[in-house]
């Protein structure tokens, strides 16, 4: 972010300021939405991908062998086909982990930040703008309020006080 070298306050700008606070809050709002969805979305993972697991074990309790009697009477289902089977569940799972392992840290851990640093900080700087207005408005009206026989030097102090609060650095 910019620091503003020279800004004024007019009812444009500050009808700008509300504008961007509105666009601020509702992108909040969906992000908190996005962020409840992706949660959802992360659970349902996480039993898909042990579900897989699951009946991949089953698949391979089933067909315990190429030897075995009871796996031999079902057929051409046990050995190699089986096997397959089991290979694709595995794998279907280990995707599934990788996906839930990326949806957590590239999109709900993304999201979290967003909306409690990022969006504070925009907040925390309003309240800093909002202050520095005021201090500038009090130091205007000092200098404004003086009488033609105040002393140089407490001119040029609240001259000076009145120009820096004019500064505002939106950064720090």
């Amino acid at each position: 972010m910019a620091t503003f070298l020279k800004l004024e306050d007019s009812p444009m700008f500050q009808k700008q300021i509300c504008s961007l606070e509105l666009m601020a809050d509702d992108l909040k709002y969906r992000c908190q939405i996005l962020y409840k969805g992706s949660k959802k979305f992360l659970t349902a993972l996480v039993e898909a991908h042990n579900g897989e697991n699951s009946f991949a074990d089953s698949l391979e309790a089933f067909g315990s062998g190429k030897d075995d009697p009871d796996s031999l009477s079902v057929g051409d289902f046990q050995g190699p086909i089986m096997s397959k089977f089991i290979e694709t569940f595995r794998e279907l799972a280990s995707y599934k982990e990788l996906l839930r392992s990326q949806v957590d840290h590239v999109l709900i851990d993304r999201l979290m930040h967003f909306m409690t640093v990022d969006v504070q900080d925009a907040k925390e700087s309003r309240r800093r703008f909002d202050k520095a207005i005021t201090a500038y408005d009090q130091a205007r009206e000092r200098f404004v309020s003086l009488k033609k026989n105040t002393p140089e030097d407490i001119v040029a102090e609240l001259e000076e006080f009145s120009h820096c609060s004019a500064i505002w650095n939106p950064v720090h």
